[in-house]
């Protein structure tokens, strides 16, 4: 483990302990004079867990208290009151309307100045008003209808009731909404005539003339839709595979191409031509992968169809060059140029030539063994945090419900 990850896991670790500590302080509730804050008024009773000791009778024994809320009194009552009337003004009628002329439906809402004040509501009528509020205008006149509205409310022990009026009248409706009312009306009026198997839509209603057809859903087109999105998603997929294949098949020859110098160094150092020794690996990659002793490594592969190029009767120059570009990856265009040399000016120097290149390849493996490790770190931080956020959870959530309560 390097030092990064050692101080990242430090510091969580430090974080932890800072949370925990601040977690425990704040659950604190008894002071040096033996007083313990109470809710406020209309919260919930609280629990507290403390130790007794009493001479020598009771020691460090586990003592369960609950503490009611504080109590409301009749002054405190009556600025309660005085919120929820001046809620109840300002949200009864919809915005825009006053008492005066309502035409909007009414909103009776069961408590007031932050639940503190509970309300029962009572209208004098509910012919014209409906106990959600809603007004029922079939049978509203056009002078509209005073209605008289009286909301009992409760603070704690205290009641008050509050007693207003509003003048309600029928809505103002568009010329649409009119004629769809008109409609609504005449296919009512057919629908409740007896004895007709079908039913005949009105062909002209306020002088308006009525065409009907069916609705049409259109359903080909939201196929198609859904097969272009469908189509284009697969597309993504499929871009994003070859992006992730190709990384992969990058990293793994980069990460084989020590073992590859490696081989050819052996072999031709062994007194094997270049020839003999690209043949030698190739089979011996072949065998294993018949055997499943290996996975499928990308680099052997292209070797394995270079090495089909030559018996084919392709030039080793050009096959060697095929795989150089097939690969395309600056190390291993300069082990082809090695390689090409070779067979140009022969094999004199090619050990040593090699022998630098394996230590170099051998480098280059390390940086990019640590580079994957290093990844791989980043990556793991995403589920740490979440972890670090779920303990956050549990040790704030408690303490902030204790302030609440």
């Amino acid at each position: 483990m390097n030092k990064k990850k050692i101080v990242e896991i430090g510091i969580i670790c430090i974080l932890f302990l800072v949370m925990a500590g601040y977690a425990e302080q704040s659950e604190y509730c008894l002071n040096e004079e033996n007083q313990i804050i109470r809710g406020s008024p209309g919260s919930s009773a609280v629990q507290v867990e403390l130790e007794l000791d009493a001479e020598g009778i009771l020691e460090k024994y586990n003592y369960e208290l609950t503490i009611p809320a504080s109590g409301i009194t009749a002054e405190g009552a009556k600025e309660y009151f005085a919120q929820a009337k001046k809620e109840i003004d300002s949200t009864f009628f919809e915005e825009g309307e006053k008492a005066d002329y309502v035409t909007k439906p009414v909103h009776m809402h069961t408590s007031y100045a932050k639940g503190m004040v509970k309300a029962e509501w009572n209208l004098d009528s509910y012919e014209y008003v409906d106990i959600d509020g809603t007004i029922i205008s079939e049978d509203l006149a056009k002078e509209g209808q005073i209605v008289q509205a009286t909301a009992e409310l409760k603070c704690a022990e205290e009641k008050e009731s509050y007693v207003f009026s509003f003048h309600i009248y029928p809505p103002e409706l568009s010329e649409e909404e009119q004629l769809l009312k008109d409609i609504d009306a005449a296919i009512e009026t057919e629908s409740a005539k007896k004895g007709k198997d079908l039913l005949t839509l009105p062909e002209q209603v306020d002088g308006v003339r009525l065409r009907w057809s069916e609705k049409k859903e259109h359903l080909v087109w939201k196929v198609l839709f859904f097969e272009i999105v469908v189509l284009v998603l697969l597309c993504f997929v499929a871009a994003e595979r070859k992006r992730t294949e190709q990384k992969l098949r990058k990293e793994q020859m980069l990460l084989d191409y020590s073992e590859v110098v490696s081989k050819l160094l052996i072999l031709l150092g062994a007194g094997m031509s270049l020839k003999q020794a690209w043949s030698r690996i190739s089979a011996q990659y072949l065998d294993k992968r018949q055997k499943r002793e290996i996975a499928k490594r990308y680099i052997f592969e292209e070797m394995v169809v270079t090495n089909y190029e030559i018996c084919d009767g392709e030039s080793e120059r050009r096959a060697y060059q095929k795989f150089a570009d097939r690969v395309e990856l600056p190390v291993y265009q300069r082990l082809i140029r090695i390689l090409i040399q070779n067979l140009q000016t022969g094999s004199r120097g090619m050990c040593q030539l090699l022998n630098r290149e394996s230590e170099t390849a051998l480098e280059e493996r390390k940086a990019i063994a640590k580079k994957l490790g290093e990844e791989a770190g980043t990556k793991m931080l995403l589920p740490l945090m979440i972890m670090l956020g779920i303990v956050i959870a549990i040790i704030m959530v408690p303490a902030i419900m204790s302030f609440n309560v």
